[in-house]
């Protein structure tokens, strides 16, 4: 069954905007790295229209798997480890969020009936 995998960043507080930048750019080159990663999203978050509700996390990843055996070749795979060992400098631990989540069969669309 296919996993989605998620990641909720927030930086550290004392790191310059190149460092994240730099952690960025590496990080982003998972999916040429992993053949096994697919459907590759990452982009910095954004607030809601409720200014008094501002975004909980500062930057988001979002990519898919096929099965649970692509997860395993991932989790051995040494460049998706250096993207891990190069974010410990710049991500606070403490305040970041990662999931997976099996993404089962999209359910169909209810019918349209008509009464006759």
């Amino acid at each position: 069954m296919p996993i989605r995998h998620i990641v909720l960043i927030n930086w550290k507080s004392d790191v310059q905007q190149d460092e994240i930048d730099s952690w960025i750019k590496i990080c982003n080159r998972i999916p040429k790295e992993c053949s096994m990663v697919h459907s590759w999203y990452s982009g910095l978050c954004i607030d809601g229209p409720d200014r008094d509700k501002p975004s909980t996390h500062k930057f988001a990843i979002v990519f898919d798997l096929s099965s649970t055996d692509d997860w395993m070749r991932y989790l051995q795979h040494p460049y998706p480890a250096l993207v891990y060992d190069a974010g410990m400098k710049v991500i606070d631990l403490e305040r970041t969020a990662s999931i997976n989540m099996l993404l089962e069969a999209k359910l169909a669309a209810p019918s349209s009936t008509t009464d006759s």
